[in-house]
């Protein structure tokens, strides 16, 4: 699980942008599941009150590390 904190509706929208370039299309909402190629899914959950977006990976091939994940997400992340 991760937790990013000072996040923003504004930082979460262009997050969603550059995850659409990779692939993944993050539905909107605030507690929505992302379905990423080769079958990760993630659970997204976004307090615009707290401002902060808690991902948790649901589901993942054995061949895909989480750190490759963690690393597409923070690259997503990063402002």
């Amino acid at each position: 699980m991760k937790l990013f904190e000072n996040v923003t509706r504004e930082k979460l929208d262009e997050f969603r942008g550059k995850m659409n370039k990779y692939g993944v299309n993050v539905p909107d909402g605030d507690d929505v599941e992302i379905k990423a190629p080769l079958g990760v899914r993630v659970q997204a959950t976004y307090d615009e009150n707290a401002q902060t977006l808690t991902l948790r990976i649901v589901e993942k091939p054995v061949y895909v590390p989480e750190s490759q994940i963690w690393s597409i997400v923070e690259t997503g992340m990063a402002s």
